[in-house]
């Protein structure tokens, strides 16, 4: 399928339009509340009168024999069945314009108001409503909406892939000039293509009316709902029932999404509202998911409620309140079908934070310890970088499934697509880069090369499931490891053990443990010891070796002075004892390995374990390593000495002299 991602005219349009009306009379931070509606409805009639003129042709002759009030009833009516939508204000921006800037202010108003409420509720949500008061005192809305009667966005100029870029990139610009950043990491076309490959759909056997069900819980603008559905009924079966539900937090953002899928004539259930707290799919569960939730983004403000809607989801662990983003995998977790159900699948971008941050008993630990030891996690792809629109960071494909097959069970694989990619002829934004999908050249030169679709060969390393140079196949343990807290004990320069004193309180009821009593003076002074009318004093005895203060303290001591106070009746017993200097420390033990074998080999001093924790990471560029041997040294020293004489020779040039 054709990918057309030239919008430069479209988006130099747009915003020149933003510059040269709003200017000096909105802040350029309120351009968005203005613009971005505005596109909307441009698109939204665009669809609207390209349906029109379609089923005027197609209804020509019916529509001949009846008079015009009624070939507009049945125009309005066969529209409606087709896109789910009209408009009956009889307006568009054109009319509106074209009956000049006295009345515009009501004429939009009415135009607006004409559209049914499912176009309605959209364009309330775009926010466009509240600034036509203003736009229309300071006699811009007149030009605003004759400026984007002439920027053509209807289906047959800007295709839907196209129109979402449109949308992306004044996302970017407008968020660029205000100095903010985007909020949400776009995903490109090539990524979702990857994305719904790797959910292995073409594998299910989808029959003519089987209900499939696909969900995004940070849908953004809709492309990833869309394109999955695309594939199901391009790859596997056009008659399939497939049903699309998604989330999204913001207005502008879920105003797109729903309006795009309605244009579509998508059967779509788009809820607006943080998923994190205000779960729009409760007691929901889905065939595929697949989403690219913000990720480096605090949840620390809405952790209180996150947590009183957690209803189970995230109670496995919290990551830390700096980034949110495993939140989403967890509460894609809980959307899973049985695995007797047919069980689910699900395709997740992350960034490389939830693969190894968190030490062991952390709540990113945890959460990776319940994906792996339930046997979930099948596939992490690491993309190029510089693909996202405003970010450049490394990215990961997470591959979840409850269903695993047979040969897979107890298996992952960490395939490293890093190189699997092109320059773009044109930057968009931080976007320098893309995974080609085999088409070269464009418009009536277009071809597709199979040697040059990296998509397709990364599919192919993932279904091969062999490992190489681009895939490595791991059994889930090997990503645990023990977090061992340790007791050293210090040692001088020669290796003898350095001590420390420590008073310690010993109890009158220890005194026969502790105590070597056998001779007559012996066990005269244990009476005088226990004496409570006696003296308080000074008592030094023989230890007895087997006495739990001699093993829990660990010292070498053979005698001890025990120091007797009185206070009334009461009677009290302390000594000081040598003990071993201790400093803390902690190994981390691969879970395979032997615990004891490696602190043998690993730690010179004495050592008594404290504590252990089962923790999981995983290591993903460590397995891709490959070392490159240094130079020569005799090659690096004769270039060092070349670039020397090509110093001096400089600097005779210059007249500079040493």
């Amino acid at each position: 399928m054709k990918r057309d991602t030239e919008i430069s005219s479209e988006v130099a349009l747009i915003w020149n339009t933003a510059n040269d009306v709003l200017r000096d009379i909105f802040q350029r931070t309120e351009y968005p509340d203005i613009i971005y509606p505005m596109v909307l409805i441009r698109r939204i009639e665009g669809v609207l009168i390209a349906k029109t003129e379609e089923l005027k042709k197609l209804l020509e002759t019916q529509l001949a024999k009846v008079n015009s009030e009624t070939q507009l009833q049945i125009l309005n009516s066969k529209v409606l069945h087709e896109i789910k939508f009209n408009n009956t204000s009889n307006y568009t921006l054109k009319s509106l314009a074209a009956e000049g800037e006295s009345s515009i202010k009501n004429n939009f108003i009415s135009y607006l108001n004409g559209y049914t409420d499912n176009i309605k509720i959209i364009i309330d949500r775009s926010g466009i409503r509240s600034h036509i008061n203003k736009l229309a005192e300071e006699k811009i809305l007149y030009t605003l909406i004759k400026d984007f009667s002439e920027i053509d966005l209807s289906p047959l100029k800007v295709s839907n892939i196209k129109m979402g870029y449109v949308f992306e990139e004044l996302v970017r610009k407008f968020s660029e000039a205000n100095n903010a950043e985007a909020g949400e990491h776009y995903s490109p076309r090539e990524v979702i293509d990857l994305m719904t490959h790797m959910l292995d759909m073409d594998e299910k056997a989808i029959k003519d009316g089987e209900l499939v069900t696909i969900y995004d819980p940070a849908c953004g603008s809709g492309g990833m709902l869309t394109a999955a559905k695309e594939f199901i009924e391009e790859k596997i079966n056009p008659n399939a029932e497939v049903r699309l539900y998604g989330q999204e937090v913001n207005d502008k953002t879920w105003a797109v999404a729903q309006a795009d899928l309605l244009l579509k004539g998508e059967t779509a259930f788009i809820t607006k509202g943080d998923t994190l707290y205000e779960d729009g799919t409760a007691g929901e569960q889905f065939d595929f998911m697949l989403s690219n939730p913000p990720y480096g983004k605090s949840w620390k403000k809405i952790q209180k409620k996150v947590m009183n809607a957690s209803n189970g989801r995230f109670d496995v662990g919290q990551p830390r309140s700096s980034d949110g983003q495993l939140l989403f995998t967890l509460h894609m977790i809980s959307k899973m079908k049985p695995a007797e159900l047919g069980g689910s699948a699900i395709a997740i971008v992350h960034n490389g934070s939830p693969l190894f941050s968190g030490d062991a008993g952390s709540g990113e630990s945890e959460i990776r310890r319940y994906i792996l030891e339930n046997d979930w996690l099948e596939t992490i792809v690491a993309l190029p970088s510089e693909l996202f629109y405003n970010t450049g960071i490394a990215t990961y494909i997470w591959l979840i499934r409850n269903n695993k097959p047979k040969n897979r069970r107890g298996k992952i694989q960490l395939i490293n697509a890093v190189d699997f990619w092109r320059p773009m002829k044109r930057s968009l934004g931080n976007k320098r880069r893309r995974i080609h999908n085999g088409i070269e050249g464009s418009g009536d030169n277009e071809r597709y090369v199979e040697a040059n679709d990296q998509i397709k060969q990364i599919i192919g390393i993932h279904k091969a499931f062999e490992p190489g140079p681009y895939s490595k196949i791991f059994e889930w343990s090997d990503f645990a490891f023990r977090k061992v807290f340790l007791d050293l004990e210090e040692t001088d320069e020669e290796g003898n053990p350095i001590t420390v004193e420590k008073e310690v309180t010993v109890a009158l009821n220890k005194l026969d443990e502790l105590l070597i009593v056998k001779s007559a003076d012996d066990k005269k002074r244990m009476a005088a010891l226990r004496d409570k009318k006696g003296n308080e004093g000074e008592f030094t005895f023989n230890l007895d070796p087997k006495s739990e203060l001699v093993t829990k303290n660990n010292t070498a001591d053979l005698t001890i002075t025990i120091r007797k106070t009185l206070e009334g009746n009461k009677i009290g017993y302390k000594a000081t004892i040598k003990v071993p200097k201790i400093v803390k420390d902690t190994e981390y033990i691969p879970w395979k390995e032997d615990k004891d074998a490696f602190l043998k080999k690993e730690v010179e001093k004495k050592w008594v374990i404290t504590k252990e924790e089962k923790g999981y990471e995983i290591p993903f560029t460590k397995h891709f390593y490959v070392y490159q041997p240094l130079r020569e040294q005799a090659k690096v020293v004769n270039e060092m000495a070349e670039l020397e004489k090509e110093n001096l020779a400089l600097m005779q040039e210059l007249g500079i002299k040493l």
